[in-house]
């Protein structure tokens, strides 16, 4: 037997998680995402020759080094270096779980200058409980990098359109920009939900990536009823927002928000009635943030909808996305000392189950109530029920 080659942690639920991506429409406007979701598949080490390498193509290491203002030419040996070949544990193309009726839906918006595949270990163990998760690539301009195919003999040839990340400087106008820019991504959010909708009461849509999987497979197969929003960081924000636009969204999930881009949206705390959670890392949080998701929490209609904030301690912005697993942590080098970033993912996620079996429901693969009790509490000194400490 080989030796096993560097990946992203196990997910720990009972099922293997299935990935593909997912492109629409021969435009911008179009949809860009990467389904998570569970197989029938048993074993997930068994089918290791269907692992995909954690990044799709070279051109995102050259993406990452701009976003990080450094040399591409310096930055790609550095990363062969400390990342390698990482590779991600699903299976590329699997076909949806046969049976367990229907599957509550996630849709995740990234955080500035990240990706669709960069929350991975969130998603594939969200995927191993029995969520399908869309994670979608924003084409406003703060990904790192993404693309287009502009038309069907452009992606024949594969002929990519490329949309570059935008450093908008700090100024007179940053705030107008990051406005319009989290409107953008909010309506791909929403288009995301349409695009999921119409598979579902089966619609013929047209994948525009190289992909085996049937999108058939989801028809009748998606639950809306309590959809949920996630995001993380600049995604945060963006996932506020697509909250308070659109209704069928009946929770939200707020990973270490960035919400600069909606601090004027003053309507926008009572317009949101469904039950949100902030779960933020200790370093991230300024003072004038945290004020913003204050007026937040302190919203909601007559009902006294939930509003919870945590805080898990030892970890920086890095530790709810893949970084820690990909080339170790790196943020605030030397002031703190870092809780194991295994331990920090598997907090946040049990944070997270604990949030959707109130909100969702008891989904199947979700840990029961009493084993998400018994791990937060061992885990008490490690979370402040607090917005920042």
């Amino acid at each position: 037997m080989g030796k096993e080659p560097a990946h992203l942690p196990y997910t720990e639920g009972p099922y293997v998680p299935g990935c593909f991506d997912l492109m629409t429409e021969y435009s911008p406007d179009g949809s860009f995402i990467r389904m998570f979701y569970p197989t029938s598949l048993s074993d997930i080490k068994s089918h290791s020759s269907k692992w995909i390498s954690w990044l799709p193509d070279l051109s995102y290491v050259d993406a990452f080094a701009y976003v990080l203002n450094t040399w591409a030419f310096l930055f790609r040996p550095m990363y062969k270096l400390f990342a390698g070949e990482v590779k991600v544990p699903v299976v590329w193309d699997a076909d949806l779980r046969e049976d367990g009726g229907k599957f509550p839906v996630i849709i995740l918006s990234h955080g500035l200058g990240a990706t669709r595949f960069f929350y991975s270990c969130i998603c594939l163990e969200l995927a191993s409980r029995g969520f399908v998760v869309a994670a979608v690539e924003h084409r406003d301009h703060s990904s790192c990098s993404t693309f287009y195919y502009a038309s069907a003999k452009d992606r024949h040839l594969d002929k990519r359109t490329p949309i570059s990340f935008d450093k908008v400087p700090v100024g007179w106008n940053h705030l107008s920009r990051r406005q319009k820019q989290v409107r953008h991504r909010a309506s791909e959010c929403q288009r995301a939900v349409n695009l999921l909708e119409a598979l579902d009461a089966g619609d013929e849509i047209e994948n525009l990536m190289n992909c085996q999987f049937k999108l058939s497979q989801f028809k009748g197969r998606l639950d809306f009823s309590k959809l949920v929003m996630m995001g993380h960081s600049f995604g945060g924000g963006t996932a506020v927002r697509t909250m308070g636009n659109d209704s069928r969204f009946k929770a939200g999930i707020i990973l270490d928000a960035w919400v600069f881009p909606i601090k004027e949206d003053a309507d926008l705390p009572s317009e949101i009635t469904a039950p949100m959670m902030f779960i933020n890392t200790q370093t991230f949080q300024i003072p004038p943030n945290v004020a913003v998701m204050q007026r937040f929490m302190e919203g909601g209609n007559a009902d006294k909808t939930e509003r919870s904030a945590f805080t898990i301690r030892g970890t920086t912005h890095e530790h709810q996305s893949d970084s820690p697993f990909v080339i170790g942590t790196w943020l605030n080098l030397f002031n703190l000392k870092k809780l194991d970033s295994a331990l920090a993912m598997k907090i946040n996620n049990y944070l997270i189950f604990r949030f959707l079996r109130t909100h969702v429901g008891s989904v199947p693969g979700l840990p029961s109530e009493e084993e998400t009790s018994e791990f937060l509490n061992q885990q008490d000194s490690n979370i402040a029920p607090v917005l920042s400490i």
